[in-house]
């Protein structure tokens, strides 16, 4: 058989880049159980960690690429006469390797990929993440052979013919990845007490870092803590935590464990033995919470930052019963506490939102796109 060619195209977020990396973990796997001959490229925009990528055995070509911010910048004139550039490079490295098939989880840099490939008939396939469809994946999927889409709501954006509900594309390793006796040591866990993980993204999130930091002296009466306060953040608000809880609770310090960042392989261990999450409400982030089955508060970014994807993503999902949502302008101290211990404090409702969880998480996601 003559080798199988795949084209991943749309890893310039973190967002998009893990589940391009969980698609080609998954298709190498079924390549190597078929014995078959394959190669993996990446072209695009610059993708989020090309290094990662390149470890993967995945070439990466990248091609100019513009992007059409929301507001007004200057940038946006000169990134529109980077777009044919860009349509024609892609179109030359196509027609040069002719891959079986690409595969585009959208973003900036990938429309040039997708018209290129269409132009050439290259069967291409686009996932859309988050509940309401971002714009170049409603353009693409104008071009796409098939669309899969993480929630039902997307479905929407897409001719219903050629659309699938799949849902998001997590770690193939995820199952396999089981919490340990090293993980409680790490992160100084007592087994017997509430965990709650405190999710604010590798960057930090300043809204959660404050809300999360002023609920310490309640949080901490029942519960400990694991504080993901981001790279960037991590010494301003560890400073703010650790003044807080020497004049509130100095005695329940111990209980508070903030990090910078949390490698992922430790970070699909603290889902599973965490008692609850808090976090925003990203598709990635959901989706693992839900393959974790842990009770989760999402804390979707505000309309006027991001638009109201969070805000979709975390009402479907909170619809299952595996979550609540508490919008920003709710987000309190106060509301956090009281939310958090009327949680933890019910057995019935731990057990429900738990459940709710695994029966939501799609964990073949991967599989079944790479197939």
């Amino acid at each position: 058989m003559d080798k199988i060619i795949l084209c991943l195209t749309g890893g310039t977020t973190g967002g998009h880049f893990f589940p391009l990396l969980s698609v080609a973990k998954e298709f190498k796997r079924i390549m190597e159980e078929k014995r078959w001959d394959y190669e993996i490229f990446y072209l695009g925009a610059e993708p989020f960690d090309k290094e990662l990528m390149e470890r993967n055995n995945i070439q990466v070509i990248t091609i100019p690429a513009g992007k059409i911010r929301r507001y007004f910048d200057i940038r946006n004139i000169f990134d529109i006469f980077k777009f044919p550039f860009g349509f024609l490079k892609a179109l030359w490295i196509l027609y040069v390797k002719m891959p079986n098939v690409i595969f585009s989880k959208g973003g900036y840099g990938t429309l040039e990929v997708v018209l290129a490939g269409w132009l050439l008939r290259i069967p291409i396939l686009i996932h859309e993440s988050d509940a309401i469809a971002g714009r170049s994946n409603k353009i693409a999927g104008i071009f796409a052979t098939r669309v899969a889409v993480s929630f039902e709501k997307a479905k929407k954006y897409f001719n219903k013919r050629k659309t699938a509900l799949v849902g998001h594309p997590i770690d193939p390793d995820f199952d396999n990845i089981n919490p340990d006796e090293e993980i409680y040591k790490k992160f100084n866990l007592e087994k017997d007490k509430f965990i709650i993980l405190v999710l604010g993204g590798s960057q930090g999130a300043m809204k959660i870092n404050d809300i999360v930091i002023y609920s310490l002296d309640k949080l901490l009466m029942f519960s400990q803590v694991i504080h993901q306060l981001g790279k960037h953040m991590f010494k301003e608000y560890k400073q703010i935590a650790d003044g807080f809880i020497l004049e509130k609770v100095p005695v329940r310090r111990k209980y508070y464990h903030p990090v910078d960042f949390i490698e992922h392989k430790d970070l699909i261990k603290l889902l599973k033995i965490s008692d609850l999450v808090i976090s925003r409400a990203g598709a990635g982030t959901i989706f693992e919470i839900a393959a974790s089955g842990a009770p989760s508060i999402l804390i979707p970014l505000r309309e006027n930052v991001a638009g109201r994807h969070q805000i979709e993503n975390a009402y479907e999902y909170a619809h299952t019963g595996a979550a609540i949502v508490i919008e920003e302008p709710n987000f309190t101290p106060d509301i956090l506490s009281s939310v958090v211990r009327k949680i933890l404090n019910d057995k019935a409702t731990l057990e429900f939102m738990r459940k709710s969880a695994l029966e939501f998480a799609k964990k073949e996601a991967a599989k079944i796109i790479a197939e």
